[in-house]
């Protein structure tokens, strides 16, 4: 059998990858974190994972594969895949322009010398390229325009958020959401730079309009149920409470907790963010990985063509745009951007401090990307090998080695497998 036609087995193993797993043993012993799910393939074969440590500080609930983890911006991958479907549906185009589809960013304005006072037209359209790739000129909370974000209730992945003096409420739609944003003036012309942004948000309200069906109903029906992604979704059902992680959060020396499981702000009713809203599981998320690397198919279900997933784990980058910088103010080197993901065009040696990098060369090839709260994915198509961390932890800038340091002993294990 070819790999594509090979049904994808799943097994519990620790011998995979021994120094990875025993350096998670390590980072939970620690107290880093209250516990770590893994998995991995390499070559198509088997799925595996190896998890340690418990769902909360003290719980006495062990974490395993179907723990349910908050996986933030690491669902911008899957609002990426949801908008090459319906490219390759030719329902939209790459580059047609956003106005076309929905007309209220039809006719945008720029800020003039980062005035908000003062704009002047666009230099060209938005189009679906630009929203893949965080190149339409939108900013986003802690980022571009955050205040302005900020005031006027655009804070995607902020379910707890209450809204301050003169500010407007958090939105309950897509469509709220987008009518509010398409006001508003850009940082920069379109395909100009990259801007960490809103824009993959956007993005899945454009799968909602083109689709006809809720953003959230088109990713369980095209992706989530075909995949077998069960525990994938935007909001935690009682079912799913107890095997649902918590989120510390260290202020200081201490502890605290940002969001409990029991009470959690993903049980309220929140609009399907696809920059960063959905949770989900080790189990859920590497079948979502092994599509990827198996070029749109796993255990004979083929969800997209081979064409479109090399297409989207492709450097989708408009020309004018070199460089990808990331949200704490570093450049991924030799890095491009594909569909909601970055995509290491070459080979490229990193500074080991930050969490979206890793202490070595980045193999090229290699795409993917995190979460604010200890989520990440690596992919490599030319090894045929993936790897996923899951962990729950905030500040999003604590740990932040603990993901290249994963990362690098994950393929050290990958190097001694020959």
């Amino acid at each position: 059998m070819s790999a594509s036609q090979t049904q994808t087995r799943e097994v519990s193993a620790v011998d995979g990858l021994p120094e990875t797993s025993e350096l998670i043993r390590k980072i939970v012993g620690e107290g880093t974190v209250p516990g770590i799910a893994l998995a991995w393939q390499v070559d198509g074969g088997p799925i595996h994972y190896d998890a340690c440590g418990e769902l909360a500080f003290a719980s006495g609930k062990p974490v395993d594969e179907r723990s349910i983890f908050r996986i933030f911006s690491q669902t911008k991958p899957i609002t990426g895949i949801a908008g090459m479907m319906l490219i390759e549906d030719g329902k939209i185009g790459l580059d047609q322009p956003l106005g076309e589809i929905l007309p209220d960013f039809a006719d945008m304005q720029v800020v003039i010398d980062g005035d908000e006072s003062k704009t002047r037209p666009a230099a060209g359209p938005i189009t679906i390229r630009h929203l893949l790739t965080h190149t339409a000129g939108f900013g986003g909370v802690g980022m571009t325009f955050a205040e302005t974000y900020a005031r006027h209730g655009i804070n995607p992945g902020t379910r707890d958020r209450v809204p301050g003096p003169g500010q407007e409420p958090t939105p309950t739609l897509l469509a709220e959401m987008a009518g509010r944003l398409a006001k508003l003036p850009l940082a920069v012309d379109p395909g100009t730079r990259f801007d960490y942004s809103v824009a993959l948000d956007v993005l899945g309200f454009v799968v909602e309009t083109v689709s006809g069906k809720p953003f959230e109903t088109f990713l369980k029906e095209r992706l989530f149920d075909p995949l077998g992604m069960a525990d994938t979704t935007f909001t935690i059902t009682d079912a799913q409470v107890p095997r649902f992680t918590a989120l510390p959060e260290k202020k200081g020396t201490m502890w605290t907790m940002a969001d409990d499981p029991q009470y959690s702000m993903y049980a309220r009713p929140y609009y399907p963010a696809g920059g960063g809203g959905l949770v989900s599981t080790a189990h859920d998320y590497a079948r979502f990985a092994a599509m990827l690397l198996n070029e749109g198919e796993l255990d004979g279900v083929r969800v997209l063509k081979p064409e479109t997933v090399r297409l989207a784990r492709s450097n989708l980058l408009p020309a004018a745009v070199t460089h990808v910088d990331l949200p704490l103010g570093k450049t991924l080197p030799g890095a491009g951007f594909g569909a909601g993901m970055s995509v290491q065009v070459e080979p490229g040696f990193v500074d080991p401090e930050g969490m979206f990098q890793w202490p070595g060369e980045v193999p090229a090839g290699v795409f993917g990307w995190p979460g604010a709260a200890g989520t990440a994915c690596w992919m490599d198509p030319q090894r045929k090998f993936f790897v996923l961390m899951l962990c729950q932890f905030w500040p999003s800038w604590l740990n932040a080695m603990m993901r290249p340091d994963v990362i690098a002993a994950a393929y050290r294990d990958l190097a001694r497998m020959g």
